[in-house]
């Protein structure tokens, strides 16, 4: 692990970063490899996946198939990290060796072209077949203010947790335009990695699982392409696979500091020093939202008897009884959607109720007074999976609720 940490904010080649990840996997003998790759569907990507392909694919994988090993790859326009994906991924590598634990490697990869004559450089722009082009793509279309759904993801992302990273990239006072493309490639690596830690830290793998997380920027060249590792995320114990820990670089790009040495890119920030646990963002949405309330409770100002009926039914014990534990919820969400959807909605993800994928949306919930929509989308997707819940689980959120509000 430790080549894997000197890497961090240093340009090397796609194969020196292969060649760290590869010791770093095989460092405590692990029983089964498994890898995930996140990385742009643009074509110049190709010589990064085939470097991790042939450095450590081929050779810590289980085989597939006859003489083939192979990554659970996700390509798409920017490297967007797909939620869920590590889950679906584990539970393949898991049936290598039935109860053996595993080391889960996952490699994301953002990408930024450049063009450079002596010691002037310009990222953003590669130079391919006859003419120069945008690379990425999909980011610099982000920074340009295009609009398309893949575009729209990407902004989603860098501006989560009420950081307008995009405005942060685009002011000239924070961030020099030269480096704008590289920042972005960087931003955009480390917050697909944190959506990656979100579904580790909210899932119970199919077999004991240590995890290995590290995003990248893969420099596209008109010769041999580069890497810059960004971070690492880690677990130690497979028992424990929630404890994650990160040592990198931070997300704010005004922090960032590039220069050049030896002919390589260095970058560093106030974040990459001690090794530090990653956050909780169930707990951190409940104290950011009572830190901008000032209260423990929701007082719902309005009386409802909807909500009187409810308490009465709850008071009685008819929410156990698997006939009306169903309806009640029901009621009672679409009740809050009326009358409380902001508080609702943080309550029910704080408490493990509401998807993992709806962390930014409730991020933004918590710290917004006036998101009732973003909140009803979360309490809408839970209304509609009600009749799925086991009986005994809907009861837990009634009373869950109905503990936390008063009348």
């Amino acid at each position: 692990m430790d080549r894997l940490h000197e890497l961090v904010g240093v340009e090397d080649s796609v194969t020196g970063v292969t060649q760290a990840i590869h010791l770093a996997a095989v460092a405590d003998h692990p029983p089964v490899v498994g890898a995930v790759h996140v990385s742009c569907a643009d074509e110049s990507e190709n010589e990064c996946v085939t470097a991790f392909q042939h450095g450590f694919v081929q050779h810590l994988l289980p085989p597939l198939k006859f003489a083939q090993r192979s990554a659970f790859r996700i390509a798409n326009l920017g490297g967007r990290y797909e939620w869920g994906g590590i889950r679906i991924a584990e539970q393949h590598y898991a049936a290598a060796k039935i109860g053996a634990h595993k080391l889960m490697v996952v490699k994301i990869n953002s990408h930024v072209g450049i063009e450079h004559d002596r010691d002037r450089y310009r990222f953003g722009v590669l130079k391919r077949y006859e003419g120069h082009s945008p690379c990425c793509g999909a980011l610099c279309g982000l920074l340009e203010g295009k609009h398309t759904p893949a575009i729209g993801r990407l902004g989603e992302i860098l501006q989560s947790e009420g950081k307008d990273r995009v405005a942060t990239l685009l002011d000239e006072g924070a961030v020099d335009s030269a480096n704008r493309s590289l920042f972005a490639a960087i931003v955009s690596a480390r917050l697909q990695a944190r959506k990656v830690v979100l579904d580790i830290q909210d899932y119970a793998p199919a077999s004991p699982t240590r995890w290995l997380v590290i995003p990248c920027v893969t420099i596209n060249r008109p010769e041999r392409d580069t890497e810059i590792v960004c971070g690492v995320y880690s677990t130690e114990d497979p028992e424990r696979p929630k404890e994650v820990t990160y040592f990198g670089l931070g997300d704010d790009p005004a922090t960032y500091q590039l220069v050049r040495k030896n002919d390589r890119f260095m970058i560093s920030d106030d974040h990459l020093g001690p090794v530090r646990p990653a956050r909780d963002h169930r707990v951190l949405v409940l104290r950011e939202w009572r830190e901008r309330m000032g209260a423990r409770r929701v007082k719902v100002d309005a009386e409802d008897e909807r909500l009187e009926r409810i308490r009465r039914d709850v008071k009685d014990g008819k929410h156990r009884h698997h006939v009306h534990s169903h309806v009640l919820l029901q009621l009672l969400l679409v009740t809050l959607a009326e009358v409380a959807p902001v508080p609702a909605a943080v309550l029910l993800f704080a408490n493990g109720f509401a998807a993992i994928h709806h962390a930014f949306r409730v991020h933004h919930v918590a710290r917004e007074a006036d998101a009732h929509d973003d909140a009803r989308q979360v309490l809408k997707e839970i209304h509609d999976r009600v009749d799925r819940l086991e009986p005994e689980r809907a009861a837990a959120i009634i009373e869950m609720l109905l503990k936390d509000y008063r009348g």
